[in-house]
């Protein structure tokens, strides 16, 4: 509790000392999101800044009073759950805007994906108890027939974002991720020079395969807003992010889009 008290102080102090809007968002949007904040500030001179943390943690912090307008969630379990505590006068939305897809990368030394997980030494996946990805990771490994041995190889980071680092630092031979932290190569153009030579180098040290989606439970990427004066641009970001216009950006992005 202590810790979530010093990130949700964090948020407060970010929020009041920077001018533009604030969204919140789930970890594995921490390369993609940003290229499209900066694609519709250019299209609409607006300035929207995200804070990246596990799905779980901001939906406590929200939950606490953290002042998002808007939350990018990896599970629908957690913008479902703000919806039902909202007021009428709050003016709470929910919806999927996407499904996202795990990745496993594993190192070059390893020929299949299957040698990899019975021979490697670490496997690096998310906190399964407050980030989406992690879950649908740890699901998919409890399945193989080596459970056992996989389960004392497991090494955990507080979220999936963490996981790139363990795996372009050695300090795992094996990840799962969220498709979005290893989008397109033509997204990966635009991100900044930092992540795309993370990127790079991981190319290069091993490669990566989608796993089935039959395989983990469904990753429902949800939207949860609040209608807020104070932020007045942010539904207006909403609509525009969901629009057929960026339906190319989604899919570089590693997203399976929501047709309703």
């Amino acid at each position: 509790m202590r810790g979530l008290k010093l990130v949700f102080t964090a948020l407060i102090f970010s929020c009041s000392t920077n001018a533009a809007q604030l969204i919140a968002a789930a970890s594995d949007l921490r390369l993609v999101l940003p290229v499209l904040l900066q694609q519709y500030q250019a299209k609409t001179g607006v300035s929207i800044n995200a804070v990246f943390a596990s799905s779980g943690k901001l939906s406590q912090q929200i939950q606490h009073g953290a002042p998002f307008s808007l939350f990018l969630a990896a599970d629908s379990l957690y913008t479902n759950n703000l919806l039902q505590h909202c007021s009428p006068k709050q003016r709470c939305q929910t919806g999927v805007y996407g499904h996202g897809q795990l990745l496993i990368w594993y190192h070059h030394r390893f020929q299949t994906a299957e040698q990899a997980l019975a021979q490697s030494h670490h496997i690096a996946i998310a906190d399964p108890s407050h980030a989406p990805y992690g879950k649908a990771a740890l699901a998919y490994l409890q399945q193989h027939s080596l459970r056992p041995e996989l389960q004392a190889k497991i090494r955990r980071s507080d979220n999936a974002a963490l996981v790139l680092h363990m795996l372009s630092t050695g300090q795992a031979e094996v990840g799962l991720i969220g498709h979005a932290l290893m989008p397109a190569a033509q997204l990966q153009q635009l991100l900044p020079q930092s992540q795309q030579q993370q990127l790079q180098l991981l190319q290069k040290l091993g490669q990566t395969e989608v796993v089935p989606a039959h395989l983990y439970p469904p990753i429902l990427h949800s939207w949860f807003y609040q209608a807020d004066p104070k932020q007045p641009d942010i539904k207006a970001f909403l609509d525009w992010m969901q629009a057929a216009e960026q339906q190319q950006f989604w899919t570089d992005a590693g997203f399976k889009r929501e047709h309703n």
